[in-house]
């Protein structure tokens, strides 16, 4: 696939079905949720076009990602540690963030 069909495709999601809120909304709604997510690892995640996301470090690294799937593999990628949303200090830091 060319870079630009890879940017204007998006990646059809299970969670996107189970949202009775409008596509756009869904996504920044979603979007709010990942970054909490991500912001213990020091990730900024940013939405583009509706159809992608841009994953940031403090230190300039940046990768696309399409899709939460990809997603999760581009911030192992540029962290070199994955997200283990079950890890109990992992979870400890998302509620003293609430």
């Amino acid at each position: 696939m060319c870079g630009l069909c890879g940017l204007i495709e998006e990646q059809s999601d299970w969670t996107a079905s189970l949202s009775e809120l409008p596509r756009r909304q869904e996504r920044y709604r979603r979007l709010k949720l990942i970054n909490a997510l991500a912001k213990p690892h020091r990730i900024q995640i940013s939405d583009v076009h509706g159809v992608n996301y841009l994953v940031q470090t403090p230190t300039g690294k940046q990768a696309m990602a399409n899709g939460l799937g990809e997603l999760w593999g581009q911030i192992h990628t540029l962290t070199g540690r994955p997200i283990d949303v079950l890890d109990e200090r992992f979870l400890h830091a998302l509620e003293t963030q609430s």
